[in-house]
């Protein structure tokens, strides 16, 4: 048999192999930028503390001041005694002290709380009275305030020198003064009380030059 001729086959070209696309590189975001810090608002300046507040119980000098307004708060006229006055810090067991040969009054002045401005001025008044008494007052006149006062005119005037004085004709006469400069209606007289108003009145017409 004759040979049996087999046609070629044609074979469609193959394509080439198409590449994938190629996507474009990403690009890493940008870093972010550091914060900006803020400028810092300006602090209020830190205030100083307070001045203490000039007082009559702080601050200073508050021992002149508090006898000093004292002084200022007793009858006008009670201090016209020629002498004169200090005030200084407290001093145990004596609040004020008058010195008869050196015409001067020393005034322990103690903290608000333990001698309330009454007592100071009580204090003021009584010494104010021994310094009215040793430059006014003559052994006659003295005579006359024991008669005016019911004490016995042979009484020694003076007690002890630094001791309380309340139980003696001088410790009368000053709280007799004392009561009258204040315009109080009680005194701490031991030696006679307290004296009413018309009789406190006589006597600081007639012994206290009122």
């Amino acid at each position: 048999a004759p040979p049996v001729v087999v046609p070629p086959v044609e074979v469609p070209p193959v394509a080439p192999p198409v590449a994938p696309p190629v996507a474009p590189p990403v690009e890493p975001p940008p870093a972010p930028a550091p914060p900006v810090a803020k400028p810092a608002a300006p602090q209020p300046p830190v205030a100083a503390p307070p001045a203490p507040v000039a007082g009559l119980c702080s601050g200073a000098g508050w021992e002149q001041r508090r006898g000093e307004a004292a002084l200022a708060s007793l009858r006008a006229g009670a201090a016209r005694t020629g002498f004169t006055v200090s005030f200084s810090g407290a001093r145990s067991g004596v609040m004020g002290l008058t010195y008869l040969k050196e015409n001067r009054i020393e005034m322990f002045v103690r903290s608000c709380e333990k001698q309330p401005a009454e007592l100071l001025r009580h204090v003021m008044a009584h010494e104010l009275g021994h310094a009215y008494d040793t430059t006014k007052m003559s052994d006659a006149t003295r005579t006359a305030y024991l008669a005016a006062r019911g004490i016995p005119i042979h009484t020694p005037w003076y007690g002890c020198s630094g001791c309380t004085d309340f139980a003696t004709p001088a410790g009368d006469f000053a709280e007799v003064y004392a009561q009258w400069a204040r315009g109080a209606s009680t005194n701490r007289s031991e030696i006679a009380g307290d004296v009413g108003g018309a009789q406190l009145a006589a006597l600081a017409a007639t012994f206290f030059g009122a």
